[in-house]
């Protein structure tokens, strides 16, 4: 495929097919546990059926036949499952001066499952007529969609409206009615007022905006642009309530919770009762991200005594982008700390801080772990080292439909899994690892085609992640032979690119560390794996093609720590994981040992450990972007190791002097914090 190709379908449909394909296909994908709202995700498509799409679609067709084709190919690969609706407007009322003008819309097909013949029907019967009353239309598919689970609205136009209400207006109403409704919107030559109409319809509606022309021919790749895009991001756990004080908190076992963020900066409260007195309680809190760039969000989470005495906060940490999520996490873990470790019971508080306008009415999750104290200490390894990357033989790269949010990241074994990526979706994977094991993760996008390059127009960011169950950044910063160079963030050209990211091998020490990548490696469990691509405001929906290695190098249980009285971690239903799958069910195919002879399991045709040959990102841009970082650091892990055993917290040079809380960072530096030594290393 070119980008000179002579015979073209018109990108918007294609695109809307993309779109579709990927909505549903998500809806498809069972959560790991039951959302909060039982609701079912629902998604009704509005079609434009003005006057205009009478018009050349630029492949010697007209737009409502490009459209009925790339819908009828959609529609047939609809999962039964998945709730769909079809409303169409400007399809019965021929002028604006004649009655009903501007209500002209139907439901042609009602939202349901079963219904793709019905759909197909519609598709067939779709006629270009009308008026484009697209404000309407909005508030009635708002009305299709009902008031409770997840609802979508795909919204296709080539021009502006020509009724009112302003549909800009009526999607900041749409919006008022939750999180959970949305509205994606798909231009098509589309410029000046209309365009900026469709995308302020997008931007209202919490949704995403492509621009589209028949430039760009995305209908030959439809076999291969499976699942995701737009999938909602879901939130899962026991509904609970906290209280707006201490007295009177909602009292909370370890487990999986949900709950939702209030109009103003109160913090809620919840009591974690300890069910062995030393035992170490993390919580961690999740929710989608608020629109921005920064790296880290002012909301807060923190434990402490009954007494009041501070043991753990941070600061929500951003990851992803347009479809990404916030986590941070506290424990009450310290080494010199005594009531932290000795309370018979913790209060934990969520707070939206100064987001709270941005953060009113989200929901977010609530994950609290119990770690029993252990026997001795004397005889468990050391705080893990800097890990080296260990080279992964291959395997065949196997079909994966990635998640959208922690509850439908799929588990992956140790191979090669393949899929694609889009402009502004995170993708989620989970991998479990056990006591002395560590994860290896590399994310590969090939050369890349010339339409495809040329919807990428320039450079783009591959952003990488590897976040610990309780949701804290854990990828090593100082990894030696790491393909494409350390970092979390890689550049994307033409060309491709490799990025890798690895662990800390797991063990109970790294409690003690200075950092995410020693704290949070300090338990086993499933761990999750995160990647996203940047994306520009005037994007076209295209993917590129990823392929994802999976290694978990180290033997399973070394290290593993002996409990008082026989005692078990408990987070939830889940406890301490068992030793790692054996290599013949893991699929890889050549179940192949590494070099030190240790079972270790991996997968996937990735290169060796010690060279970047074949990788064409521009290096000195890598050096240039990440180096800061890296500098900046090694500062600050100095400043942290000559601090660590001192109660006291002193403040570098030009932080603010203002009023903190003790042991609390600036909001512009690393987001962890508490009696002990902040442990987040600055983002590169």
């Amino acid at each position: 495929m070119t980008a000179l190709q002579g015979h073209r379908r018109p990108a918007v449909w294609a695109i809307f097919a993309i779109t579709l394909t990927a909505l549903l296909a998500g809806l498809a994908i069972p959560a790991a546990q039951a959302d909060p709202d039982p609701g079912s995700n629902k998604l009704v498509l509005v079609l434009d059926s003005s006057g205009s799409m009478k018009e050349p679609a630029g492949d010697g067709q007209t737009k409502i036949v490009a459209a009925r084709t790339a819908l009828t190919k959609v529609v047939t690969k609809l999962p039964a499952e998945a709730e769909v609706g079809l409303r169409v407007y400007g399809a019965t009322v021929f002028k604006r001066t004649q009655p009903g003008a501007c209500t002209d819309t139907q439901l042609t097909v009602p939202i349901g499952t079963n219904n793709r013949p019905q759909l197909q029907a519609a598709i067939a019967t779709y006629k270009p007529f009308g008026e484009t009353p697209i404000g309407y239309a909005l508030q009635q598919a708002a009305k299709d969609l009902g008031p409770s689970g997840q609802r979508t609205i795909v919204l296709v136009s080539d021009g502006e409206a020509t009724c009112a209400p302003d549909p800009c207006v009526v999607a900041q109403q749409i919006a008022k009615q939750g999180i959970d409704l949305k509205i994606d919107v798909v231009g098509f030559r589309v410029g000046g007022k209309a365009r900026s109409q469709l995308q302020c319809v997008a931007r209202e509606g919490r949704g995403d905006y492509y621009d589209a022309d028949s430039t760009i021919d995305l209908e030959a790749g439809l076999d291969r642009l499976s699942t995701r895009a737009f999938r909602p991001f879901r939130i899962s756990g026991e509904p609970v309530q906290g209280a707006a004080q201490q007295e009177g908190a909602p009292e909370l076992a370890p487990g999986h919770y949900s709950d939702t963020f209030g109009g103003d900066q109160t913090a809620k409260y919840y009591l974690i009762k300890r069910s062995i007195k030393g035992s170490t309680l993390r919580a961690g809190v999740s929710f989608r991200r608020i629109p921005g760039d920064e790296l880290v969000i002012q909301a807060e989470v923190k434990l402490k005594t009954l007494e009041g005495d501070e043991c753990g906060w941070s600061y929500p940490r951003v990851f992803g982008s347009d479809q990404g999520l916030a986590t941070g996490t506290a424990s009450s873990w310290s080494d010199w700390q005594e009531a932290c470790s000795d309370s018979d019971q913790m209060v934990l508080t969520v707070s939206p801080g100064k987001d709270y306008r941005e953060l009113k009415g989200v929901p977010f999750e609530l994950r609290i772990d119990e770690e029993p104290p252990v026997s001795s200490t004397a005889n468990l390894p050391d705080e893990a080292g800097d890990p080296t990357w260990t080279s992964m033989p291959g395997t065949t790269p196997r079909e994966i439909v990635p998640g959208s949010s922690f509850p439908d990241a799929p588990l992956l074994e140790p191979g090669s899994y393949k899929t694609t990526l889009m402009p502004g979706e995170l993708q989620l994977y989970r991998v479990k690892a056990d006591w002395g094991q560590r994860i290896q993760a590399q994310f590969t996008v090939p050369q890349l085609g010339a339409a495809t390059s040329k919807a990428l127009d320039g450079i783009r960011y591959l952003d990488t992640a590897v976040i610990s169950p309780i949701g804290e950044d854990v990828y090593s910063v100082f990894a030696k032979k790491v393909p494409g160079g350390a970092g979390k963030r890689g550049v994307l050209t033409k060309d491709g690119t490799i990025q890798a990211l690895t662990t800390k091998e797991i063990r109970y020490l790294n409690r003690n560390g200075a950092n995410n990548q020693d704290t949070g490696t300090s338990m086993p469990g499933e761990y999750y794996l995160a990647v996203s691509l940047t994306r520009k405001d005037d994007d076209k929906a295209f993917t590129i093609p990823v392929t994802l290695t999976v290694g978990v190098q180290g033997e399973a249980g070394t290290g593993k720590p002996e409990y008082v009285d026989g005692a078990t971690p408990v987070a939830g239903t889940s406890v301490t994981p068992s030793p790692t799958a054996d290599p013949s069910d893991s699929g890889n195919e050549n179940g192949n040992e590494n070099e030190n002879g240790n079972g270790t399991q991996a997968g996937g045709p990735v290169q060796g450990s010690d060279t970047n040959s074949g990788d064409s990102t521009p290096v000195a841009l890598i050096a240039g972007l990440s180096g800061g970082g890296v500098v900046l650091l090694l500062v600050g892990l100095l400043a942290v190791l000559r601090l660590r055993k001192k109660p006291a917290i002193v403040q570098p040079a030009g932080w603010s002097s203002g009023p903190q809380h003790p042991g609390q960072v600036p909001p512009q530096y690393p987001n962890q914090g508490g009696h002990q030594p902040p442990n987040q290393p600055p983002y590169n």
